[in-house]
């Protein structure tokens, strides 16, 4: 399914980055083509769904991640395992040099993480395509409708639709 998200590589293309927003539940996974209420939206809301309908966060709730908390040490020995089994499994499936580039963005986004760990909060992927991957949450911007998501690219299983 095409959820309409915008991703961004950065850190040497290791981490997937995209926005959220906070949207009425029914809506989730819902794209506006341009069409305004030509379907039936709630006009006044810009389609978002009736008044007064929860709003979720549309990639927490629309790929159902479930949220999990870890201390400064526990963080860092789940990363540890975690990158070190993703590195051996790109050295053996696509050789040294894409394992090499790998762990450098891997460290230094780590070190990102790592200098505003309070302002996180972690997700672990309930699917069987994001099995054992932890998803990033961050504010990056307190004006935006949602904070940003990111990703190791090379931990989850894609599926081509």
């Amino acid at each position: 399914m095409d959820w309409g998200l915008t991703i961004e590589y950065e850190y040497n293309d290791v981490i997937m980055k995209t926005k959220s927003a906070y949207k009425a539940k029914e809506n989730v996974g819902n794209i506006d083509i341009g069409c305004g209420n030509a379907f039936g939206g709630n006009e006044e809301e810009g389609g978002e769904g009736e008044t007064g309908s929860e709003k979720v966060n549309d990639v927490e709730y629309g790929f159902n991640l479930a949220k999990t908390a870890f201390s400064k040490p526990e963080f860092m020995t789940y990363m540890k395992e975690y990158l070190k089994k993703l590195k051996a499994h790109l050295e053996e499936n696509e050789g040294k040099d894409k394992a090499d580039a790998f762990q450098k963005g891997a460290q230094d986004f780590i070190k990102f993480v790592v200098s505003k760990f309070t302002d996180f909060e972690f997700y672990l992927g309930a699917s069987e395509k994001m099995e054992g991957a932890l998803i990033f949450s961050f504010w990056e911007d307190e004006s935006a409708s949602g904070p940003v998501f990111y990703y190791f690219k090379d931990g989850y299983k894609e599926q081509k639709c």
